[in-house]
C-alpha cells in the first residue's frame, strides 16, 4: 500500500514541477544579498567585524592555501565565525587545470596534477581546521569554458564531487571570476561570476542562462568602488542581476581583499532586505528515484521560494539550481537510510523552517566489487613529495588513495590512464608514510585495499636554497636556484635600479619586481603592493631547480627567498650581469 502511494505522489510531484523552470517570474519580495568576503588578512579586529548576521561567507587564506601547520589564531577566528553563523571556506588554487601554463608546486601543468594538488590542499584544510568549524572550500583559478569534450567542466565536477563525498556537508565555491558556460551550472554550491572594478560592473551583464536562477548560486566581487554612493549602486545592480552573494570595496589591485572598507557598516545595511518574513515550509520530500549512490528527490513547492537547501540527517548537503523543487544527490553510501528535510529560501535570503523529516534509503549495490589494485609503487621520492602508480582495474570509476589510513585523494579513473603517476606533496622530510589504494565502481562497491606501501621521504642536505645564479642578455634576465626544502612560495626579489631606497625594502635591497612561483609582479605604491605583469616567468622546476626568465636588462641585484611549509629562508644579495 505504501509503495503504491509513494509512486502516486512521485508522479504528482513530477507533474507539478514539470511546468516550473529556472526562468524569471514576478516576485514581490525585496531582494537581499549576503556579504561574502575574501578575508585575505590576518585574524584580529577585522575578522571580529565579520561576525555579523549580514555576512554569509568568509574565505580564509593564510598561505594561498592552508599552509603546513595549524595557526591557533586562524583556528580561533574560524571557530568564532562559525559560532556567529558565518560559513568559513579555505582557499584552494586549481591553476585553471594547467590550461594557461600555471604550474603546480611540483612544476606540472596537467589536469591530473592540479586535481591531485587541490584535493591534498582540501584534505590539509580539514585536517588543520575541520574540528574548528571549517565550512568548506573556495576553489580559485577556475576555467570558465567547458573545454574540449567538456574536459575542464568534467574535471571540476569530479573535484567538487570528491570534496563533497570525502567531507560530507562541505560547502564549495568555484571562482572563474567571469561568467561561465552552462556546463558549470551544476558544479559547486556557488559560482563567483564577476570579479572586477566598479566601472566594469556598471555595464556588465551575466550570461543569459544564469537569469532567473537561485541568486544564492552566484557571487559578485566589485573592487575600486571609491564612494559609499557607488557601493550602494553596485549592490542595487547586483540584486537586479541575480547575485545572492556580494562584496564591494574601495580597495584596488594588486590585492583588493587585504582590508575591510571604511563604509563596511553602510554596506551591511545596504545589503539587507526589509523583508524578514520566511517563506512557507515546503512539503515533505519524496524519493522519486533511488540508486546505490544517488537519490532523486522532489517535494511540493513553497510559494515565493527562489531556491531550496536539502539536508540529510540534519546536515546541508545540496541546494537546487533554481526554483524547481527537485534535486539529485550523488556519492551517497549504498544501502543506507537518511532523514531528508528541505528548507525554502526567498529572494530576501530568508529561510523557511525545515520540512517534516522523511526517511529515504539508497539501493544496495550489486555486491561485485572491482579487483584489488596491484603493483603499487613510489617513484621520485624527495624531501617532501613522492609519485605513486599502480595497475589499473576494470569496472572502476574512482581510485581512493589512503595515507596512514586516512583517505587523501579520490581520483576519477578517466583521468588516470595506464602509466600515469599521482603526485603526493606536503610531506615531512625524513618521515615514513604508509599508502594504499582502493578501487570504487559507479555503484559504490569498494575493492580490498592494495598491499600497503611504505615510503620514507629523504632528509634535506646542504643549504635550504643553493645554486643561486643569474645572467643578463640584451633582451632578458635568467635566474635559477635550487630549493632543497619544501616551500609553498619560491620568490625572487629584483632590484633593477640598484637603489635600496626605492621599491619594496627587503633583505638589503629595494625590490622593483617580484617573481612568485609562476607569477611576475611590478612594485607599485608603498609597502607590499604589487601589480601583476602578464607573463609566466617560470621556465622549469625539475628536481627542485627553479629557472625563471623575465624581460629585464642591465646589471641588477636579486635575492632568492622561500616561505611556507618550511622555515622562511633568504639567500644572499646577488649581482646579476
Amino acid at each position: 500500500m505504501f509503495l503504491r502511494r509513494a509512486a502516486v505522489v512521485a508522479v504528482l510531484l513530477l507533474t507539478s514541477v514539470s511546468g516550473l523552470s529556472g526562468t524569471a517570474h514576478a516576485d514581490s519580495t525585496p531582494a537581499g544579498v549576503s556579504l561574502a568576503v575574501p578575508a585575505y588578512f590576518a585574524p584580529g579586529e577585522l575578522w571580529d567585524r565579520l561576525a555579523d548576521p549580514g555576512v554569509g561567507i568568509v574565505v580564509a587564506n593564510p598561505f594561498s592555501g592552508p599552509g603546513k601547520d595549524a595557526d591557533p589564531a586562524y583556528a580561533q577566528a574560524i571557530s568564532d565565525a562559525r559560532a556567529a553563523g558565518v560559513t568559513v571556506l579555505g582557499y584552494v588554487a586549481t591553476g585553471y587545470l594547467g590550461s594557461t601554463g600555471r604550474a603546480t608546486r611540483l612544476g606540472e601543468t596537467t589536469p591530473l596534477a592540479w586535481l591531485a594538488q587541490a584535493q591534498q590542499d582540501v584534505a590539509r584544510w580539514y585536517e588543520l581546521y575541520g574540528a574548528h568549524g571549517l565550512g568548506g572550500v573556495f576553489l580559485d583559478e577556475v576555467q570558465n569554458v567547458c573545454g574540449p569534450g567538456n574536459a575542464y567542466s568534467d574535471t571540476y565536477r569530479a573535484l567538487d564531487e570528491s570534496i563533497k563525498s570525502l567531507h560530507r556537508g562541505a560547502f564549495t565555491v568555484i571562482n572563474p571570476g567571469i561568467g561561465t558556460e552552462q556546463c558549470y551550472a551544476d558544479i559547486a554550491d556557488v559560482s563567483l561570476t564577476f570579479e572586477g572594478t566598479y566601472e566594469t560592473y556598471r555595464s556588465w551583464q551575466p550570461p543569459a542562462w544564469q537569469r532567473g536562477r537561485d541568486p544564492r548560486r552566484f557571487w559578485h566581487l566589485v573592487h575600486a568602488t571609491a564612494t559609499q554612493e557607488q557601493m550602494t549602486e553596485a549592490l542595487r545592480l547586483g540584486k537586479e542581476r541575480g547575485a545572492g552573494y556580494m562584496y564591494v570595496t574601495p580597495d584596488v589591485l594588486a590585492n583588493p581583499w587585504d582590508t575591510l572598507p571604511d563604509y563596511w557598516q553602510a554596506e551591511l545595511d545596504a545589503a539587507r532586505s526589509p523583508d524578514t518574513t520566511a517563506p512557507a515550509r515546503p512539503g515533505p520530500a519524496v524519493a522519486v528515484q533511488r540508486g546505490p549512490t544517488t537519490l532523486t528527490l522532489g517535494w511540493p513547492p513553497s510559494p515565493g521560494a527562489v531556491g531550496y537547501d536539502v539536508h540529510l540527517n540534519g546536515r546541508r548537503v545540496a541546494g537546487t539550481a533554481g526554483r524547481v523543487p527537485a534535486v539529485t544527490l550523488k556519492n551517497l553510501d549504498p544501502g543506507t537510510g537518511y532523514a531528508v528535510t528541505v528548507k525554502a529560501r526567498d529572494a530576501a535570503g530568508n529561510a523557511s523552517p525545515a520540512s517534516i523529516p522523511v526517511p529515504a534509503r539508497t539501493r544496495r549495490s550489486d555486491s561485485r566489487p572491482p579487483a584489488t589494485p596491484s603493483g603499487l609503487r613510489a617513484d621520485q621520492i624527495k624531501v617532501a613529495s613522492a609519485r605513486l602508480t599502480w595497475a589499473r582495474t576494470q569496472d572502476t570509476a574512482w581510485y581512493d588513495v589512503l595515507m596512514d589510513g586516512r583517505r587523501l585523494l579520490r581520483l576519477p579513473a578517466a583521468l588516470l590512464p595506464t602509466g600515469a603517476t599521482v603526485p603526493v606533496t606536503g610531506l615531512t622530510p625524513a618521515t615514513s608514510y604508509t599508502f594504499t589504494v582502493v578501487a570504487r565502481d559507479a555503484t559504490g562497491n569498494e575493492s580490498a585495499p592494495a598491499r600497503p606501501l611504505t615510503v620514507t621521504t629523504t632528509a634535506p642536505s646542504g643549504d635550504p636554497i643553493s645554486e643561486q645564479t643569474g645572467s643578463v642578455t640584451a633582451t632578458d634576465a635568467t635566474y635559477q636556484a635550487r630549493y632543497n626544502l619544501p616551500f609553498d612560495f619560491h620568490h625572487v626579489y629584483i632590484d633593477q635600479d640598484n637603489d635600496a631606497t626605492t621599491g619594496f625594502a627587503v633583505a638589503g635591497i629595494g625590490a622593483d619586481y617580484l617573481i612568485e612561483n609562476s607569477w611576475f609582479y611590478r612594485h607599485t605604491g608603498t609597502g607590499w603592493n604589487w601589480t601583476p605583469v602578464d607573463l609566466n616567468p617560470l621556465v622549469s622546476s625539475a628536481d627542485d631547480l627553479f629557472v625563471w626568465r623575465v624581460p629585464l636588462t642591465g646589471p641588477h641585484r636579486v635575492v632568492f627567498h622561500g616561505s611556507g611549509s618550511s622555515p622562511e629562508t633568504y639567500g644572499p644579495v646577488i649581482t646579476v650581469s
